[in-house]
């Protein structure tokens, strides 16, 4: 299997009270950017392992896991949330729900 495609995970921190400015600043966001294989479940296969048709599900395979805690992933500038993830031997499943079928953020 390659791992050619990009999958960011952003992790965004609490906005917070700043003494110096005097006023509440936004929280920043950490990105952590890894290589992974991205797969789109057929119709017939979204039923079987996602349980619906949705096609806007990915499914996405890292070589190493990823433990830190995200709030959402980005994956060709969409934005999916985790819905499930699986460890096998070595390496970290997650499927993602999110995105919609036009390819633009939501």
């Amino acid at each position: 299997m390659r791992y050619l495609d990009t999958i960011t995970f952003v992790k965004k921190t609490a906005s917070h009270y700043d003494p110096d400015l005097g006023q509440d600043v936004e929280g920043e966001s950490k990105e952590t950017s890894v290589l992974c294989h991205v797969v789109t479940p057929s119709m017939t296969k979204s039923a079987l392992v996602i349980g619906d048709l949705k096609t806007t599900d990915v499914i996405v395979h890292l070589k190493q896991p990823f433990s830190d805690a995200f709030d959402y992933a980005l994956i060709n500038n969409t934005r999916y949330t985790l819905e499930l993830s699986k460890t096998v031997n070595r390496r970290q499943i997650l499927t993602l729900k999110g995105g919609n079928a036009n390819g633009s953020n939501t």
